[in-house]
């Protein structure tokens, strides 16, 4: 195996914490630098979807688009009307309540917009 693979080997368990099961550099190269590319779009898009306190929201549901005001940032389990809200600091979620019904829920930051 040569440096430049070696090399590669190594960012590989360092970013997916297991070894590759293949040593060509250059598809190794090629699924390191999607991967590269996917992180930081997705860390773009959460910096986009990143909401505060009182922050006018949309979303869709089945009946069409509601609005509302986010009530606060979710970052831990939490339960809201015995359902089970996984957020957490890695995987944040919003409680928003709805301008309609006052129905409060948990939305996912790529579910919501700035209304």
């Amino acid at each position: 195996m040569n440096d430049e693979t070696s090399r590669l080997v190594e960012r590989w368990i360092t970013t997916f914490l297991e070894t590759p099961v293949l040593r060509d550099a250059e598809l190794l190269a090629r699924l390191l630098a999607e991967h590269e590319a996917e992180t930081a779009e997705k860390q773009a898009s959460m910096t986009e979807r990143t909401f505060k306190a009182g922050d006018a929201v949309q979303w869709d549901h089945s009946q069409g688009t509601t609005t509302g005001k986010v009530v606060r940032k979710l970052t831990r389990p939490t339960n809201i009307k015995e359902h089970k809200v996984a957020a957490s600091p890695d995987n944040p979620e919003y409680l928003v309540e709805s301008d309609k019904t006052g129905a409060r829920a948990a939305h996912k930051p790529g579910e919501l917009r700035k209304a």
